[in-house]
């Protein structure tokens, strides 16, 4: 089965068990009201105890098939958080690559990442403590060393390749 009829499957045997779970919510509010009030609600055709043991077993059929999808759930979480760490860490290494390539010094290293996580050239400026003007002459050197004309063509050299579901690393 592909990955859409799987989907499809999940969701399916999810929206059952929660009805299955509503009809037997409501069976047993019924009962527990019926109880309540002295009210007899047994039926000629199917007795009161095969009713209970029916939503019963309907119940736990429910809960187990909840009980796998959250399973699945948390594998398929795990899976794509260790996804998004590797993908960062192969971005990092990526970046590292080249400013290396095209000599950043480590001062220009710092700031070309903060540019790249989309901080201000004051924000910068206040965290490196340094005046803005240090901070904007560093970026020209960054910009002129990258062969880009800002910050929105620094980012998107390195996003490019992610956003067209290309490797970045060659």
């Amino acid at each position: 089965m592909n990955n859409a009829g799987t989907e499809r499957f999940q969701l399916k045997s999810l929206i059952f068990s929660f009805i299955v779970m509503a009809i037997c919510e409501s069976f047993f509010l019924i009962d527990v009201a019926a109880d309540v009030l002295r009210i007899d609600i047994n039926t000629t055709w199917f007795g009161h105890e095969h009713i209970e043991l029916i939503s019963v077993v309907a119940l736990a059929v429910a809960l187990v098939v909840i009980g796998r999808q959250i399973v699945h759930l948390l594998k398929e979480h795990r899976q794509a958080k260790a996804s998004v760490q590797v993908a960062s860490g192969e971005l990092l290494d990526v970046i590292n690559r080249h400013f290396n390539e095209w000599n950043f010094s480590p001062s220009e290293r710092d700031v070309a990442l903060l540019l790249i996580k989309g901080m201000s050239t004051q924000e910068i400026a206040d965290l490196r403590d340094t005046k803005t003007g240090t901070v904007k002459s560093q970026s020209s050197a960054i910009y002129q060393k990258a062969k880009v004309r800002g910050r929105n063509e620094l980012v998107a050299f390195f996003v490019e390749d992610l956003l067209a579901g290309e490797r970045m690393i060659k």
